[in-house]
């Protein structure tokens, strides 16, 4: 099994387990983290039972013609740090019961970069060789299939909290359907704001704690 397969299926057991106050809950935190980052040789930060109870996310997705996210559905969130050849990435995935998934990731990022952290949209997220690069995915999956929404091709997305407790962003731009990324004449506002709640946080070759504010 691939690191990739086996992380995410922690993270499906993270997300499926009782979120009841269980003194076992915590005793296994540390060693649970420890197998993990044995196996995958990724960092992972997993919130003691109280803070699990308070893991959640509310975001607001939409563009001129279709909502997607209104922001009362509750989702489950992890937030992943990523360095490699080229520079730091923060990928925020949000997961909901019904289906729906949201994940927004900053890629090119400095090291020493202050908040609000900001990403720029380009059509075929394209790194202009200064500004780190945002990009936008989301999914709902129901029984008739699986259905993505429109994605912004220019402005931009915001992180202004970065923290272990609390995770906020907001997403300004224009865009539209894959086929509209060469007709800006075509592309609509779209627009959103999040926010996560005691993420569970991953990190492949970067401290946590050097990303963190």
């Amino acid at each position: 099994m691939s690191k990739k397969a086996l992380l995410i299926l922690v993270i499906i057991s993270i997300f499926s387990c009782n979120k009841a106050k269980e003194s076992a809950h915590d005793a296994m935190n540390s060693a649970l983290e420890k197998a993990i980052e044995n196996k995958t040789g990724t960092q992972v930060d997993l919130p003691d039972a109280d803070e699990m109870e308070n893991n959640a996310a509310y975001i607001s997705y939409k563009s001129e013609s279709k909502n997607y996210l209104d922001g009362k559905e509750i989702m489950q969130a992890s937030v992943i740090f990523q360095k490699d050849n080229e520079g730091l990435s923060i990928s925020l995935q949000l997961i909901g019961e019904a289906g729906k998934s949201f994940i927004a990731t900053l890629s090119h990022i400095p090291e020493n970069f202050s908040l609000p952290l900001k990403g720029k949209f380009a059509v075929s997220n394209k790194y202009d060789g200064t500004n780190p690069v945002g990009a936008i995915m989301f999914m709902d999956v129901t029984e008739n299939g699986m259905m993505t929404s429109e994605v912004p091709f220019e402005g931009e997305i915001s992180i202004s909290k970065l923290s272990k407790d609390m995770v906020e962003f907001k997403i300004e731009g224009k865009g539209g359907n894959p086929s509209d990324a060469d007709s800006p004449s075509n592309w609509k506002a779209i627009s959103g704001n999040g926010k996560i709640t005691s993420p569970i946080i991953m990190s492949y070759g970067i401290d946590k704690n050097n990303v963190l504010k």
